[in-house]
């Protein structure tokens, strides 16, 4: 039976209907409190990054500003080549839509959108080694479970060798349906020890749903190949 979160229709009606719950309205806390401590996207060296299932672009945005402020978008105004380039994916036309009339009405020149299934990207030859790092915000608890594996090699196989994902997971013990689908620390670090090692340990983060602050980790991995 295919799961209903295979099909963009189920992504696309959420948006339609306003009820897309884990739209938070700005970036994560996580992902400032990372970014602002280590300066990584501001590093002309950094030239890619993708979010995975970006959704209003929350995320997305913020790394691209390379001037990253708490709780706000800081737009990059630069056109230089050493500016981040964000490539941002998501299953719903809608989501793109409302993200690319944000990056228009700002003038945003280093961020692109891209309505895609992102288990279909390992078609595309382009984006093999193309990242630098790869933002993954409860994406991993949103898909099919069943395709988690799946999942691990995607994320593979957009990094370059040394490339990173820096994610933000949801994390419950108890399976609720889904989506989200349930999930623990262990689960995530199986997944991911054969072909990544992990360089910032998973840890509790604050989240702006505060009937889910406990429940979302985050941590780094990178690739060991």
């Amino acid at each position: 039976m295919t799961s209903k979160v295979n099909n963009s229709d189920f992504w696309e009606q959420r948006y339609k209907e306003e009820t897309a719950h884990w739209d938070i309205g700005e970036v994560a806390p996580a992902f400032v409190k990372y970014f602002s401590r280590t300066g990584e996207v501001c590093k002309p060296r950094l030239q890619n990054v993708a979010v995975l299932g970006c959704g209003r672009g929350h995320d997305a945005f913020y790394i691209a500003s390379c001037e990253p402020r708490a709780g706000k978008e800081g737009f990059a105004s630069r056109s230089s080549q050493d500016v981040v380039q964000v490539h941002a994916f998501d299953f719903s036309e809608s989501a793109i839509n409302y993200c690319n009339k944000v990056k228009e009405e700002n003038n945003v020149k280093n961020i692109h959108f891209h309505q895609a299934n992102i288990f279909e990207l390992v078609k595309d030859k382009k984006w093999k080694g193309y990242f630098d790092l790869v933002i993954e915000h409860t994406c991993f608890c949103a898909i099919d479970p069943n395709k988690r594996s799946e999942y691990i090699e995607l994320v593979k196989y957009l990094l370059k060798p040394n490339g990173k994902l820096v994610g933000l997971f949801f994390m419950r013990d108890k399976e609720l349906g889904g989506p989200p689908y349930g999930s623990t620390p262990k689960i995530i670090k199986d997944h991911f020890k054969k072909d990544f090692k992990e360089i910032v340990e998973l840890h509790p983060e604050s989240c702006l749903h505060s009937n889910l602050n406990g429940e979302e980790w985050f941590g780094v991995f990178e690739t060991t190949s």
